[in-house]
């Protein structure tokens, strides 16, 4: 009776408190992410269909990647598309944001939400517009084209340009989210700085190279580790599009993964893939704090 006394006393009450209230995110976080991510990491060391019980095969699935040419494939996509994408996305949202936060511009909270609209639409919508663009048959760009006298071009059929089409509809998308938060890191640097630059002389575009920037390197840290690990992930446009076609020309690795788990359903397969994917995410994003971020 004394020990159970003890152990409800106030004082055991108030040292489990903490803990009790950390136990339903631990329970959660149990249950949805440490919970799947060890069970998918022993899936990835087997054969398994999703009806019979899984056949422990070691790192068989993991060997067969290196020698898989539609895995190569997917891989080769999914980085060169990153890669052109990142530099572009950087490139123009951070043009997008020197021109809103320019102090003589008007209407500036109407170009900023107009700017922020793209990637708040539905993407199957988004994705039924492009179609149209790119149509082959009287689509936008192609009556562009005519008008300088150019030949049509078949954007999502030709599988030189087909992966470019992609990228062109997710730089669209993505431009103005990651320019209003360039923006919010160029409110935040003191115009004093700006002011002293342009009392020694330096015009604007010194101005911007030699104090703007390295300022902002912080936030462009931010967006391009962020805007590379959603590149790396890209599913959902070329899936909508072109389903990864024409002749693998736009299919990425989650494509690659999703076909193999979901319809081939060789899901021990599909887990090496999640993790190799994994893998390389994490290797790319550790790479470009390093050479982003500033030291103190």
């Amino acid at each position: 009776m004394n020990l159970i006394q003890k152990f409800f006393s106030h004082k055991t009450r108030r040292r489990a408190a903490p803990y009790l209230f950390l136990l339903p995110f631990i329970v959660l976080f149990t249950t949805f992410w440490a919970g799947p991510i060890i069970s998918s990491m022993y899936l990835s060391l087997t054969r398994w269909n999703g009806l019979r019980p899984p056949q422990f095969i070691g790192f068989e699935n993991y060997a067969r990647l290196f020698s898989d040419p539609v895995f190569q494939k997917a891989l080769q996509n999914t980085l060169i598309g990153a890669v052109v994408y990142d530099v572009l996305l950087v490139l123009m949202a951070l043009a997008l944001a020197l021109v809103l936060h320019l102090p003589f511009l008007r209407w500036k909270s109407f170009f900023r939400g107009v700017s922020i609209l793209p990637v708040t639409m539905s993407l199957a919508v988004v994705a039924f517009v492009f179609q149209l663009i790119y149509s082959a048959q009287g689509g936008l760009l192609n009556q562009l084209l005519g008008l300088v006298g150019a030949p049509p071009r078949n954007w999502l059929g030709d599988p030189n340009i087909a992966l470019g089409s992609i990228i062109g509809l997710r730089l669209w998308r993505a431009v103005g989210y990651y320019a209003i938060i360039l923006l919010a890191g160029l409110q935040n640097i003191p115009e004093e700085l700006s002011e002293a630059a342009w009392i020694d002389g330096a015009n604007w575009f010194q101005t911007t190279w030699h104090v703007t920037i390295p300022l902002l390197r912080p936030v462009l840290a931010f967006v391009i580790v962020t805007s590379t690990i959603w590149a790396l992930q890209l599913f959902d446009e070329p899936w909508l599009l072109t389903q990864g076609g024409p002749l693998d020309a736009t299919k990425t690795v989650v494509i690659y993964l999703y076909q193999n788990s979901f319809r081939f359903l060789t899901l021990g397969y599909g887990a090496a893939i999640s993790y190799i994917l994994t893998l390389v995410i994490i290797a790319i994003s550790v790479i470009q704090l390093r050479l982003t971020m500033t030291r103190d």
